[in-house]
């Protein structure tokens, strides 16, 4: 069974029905090293090719080290740091990245623009990290989007209403 900090999203089983794939949504490490997983150590030798391809577990990954930043604080973390200086500045740095953003599509560099749109991403990962709500939930209603006209999609469930 997972330890705490797993949440069980989906369990498959294998045609000849021998094997399990478990999904679940990982909060913090999981290895009694420290590390995200304890399968870290590659077997010398093996086709390991540096990074892994880049799948939605990065922004679970990054999601799970802001949490863990603002749950247990330390004094070099600038997602902590940014955290202790309130809701307004967290807000206010994603404000600052998306105009970062428009500035770099106007000036049409593709580097850039995938820099700054980056730094909007995490900066918007730490929003929803300030309001306990999982980056899983935004990919969720994209998917129920998905297929949708934008107009059809909105007056199905118009967006809430913003309070003031």
């Amino acid at each position: 069974m997972p330890g705490p900090g797993v949440k069980v999203r989906e369990i498959r089983y294998d045609c000849d029905a021998d094997a399990l794939l478990i999904m679940v949504d990982q909060q913090g490490v999981a290895c009694h090293t420290g590390e995200r997983s304890c399968f870290f150590t590659h077997l010398p030798g093996s086709p390991h090719q540096g990074n892994p391809p880049v799948t939605e577990t990065l922004l679970s990954q990054l999601y799970d080290v802001i949490l863990d930043r603002k749950q247990r604080p330390p004094q070099q973390s600038y997602v902590a740091s940014l955290i202790a200086r309130g809701q307004d500045q967290v807000l206010k740095k994603v404000v600052e990245e998306a105009a970062e953003v428009v500035l770099a599509s106007k000036n049409g560099r593709p580097d850039e623009i995938l820099y700054e749109m980056a730094d909007l991403w995490f900066h918007a990962l730490v929003v929803l990290g300030w309001h306990n709500l999982s980056p899983h939930g935004v990919l969720q209603e994209l998917q129920r989007r998905s297929g949708k006209s934008g107009l059809r999609a909105q007056q199905e469930s118009p967006p809430p209403r913003v309070s003031e």
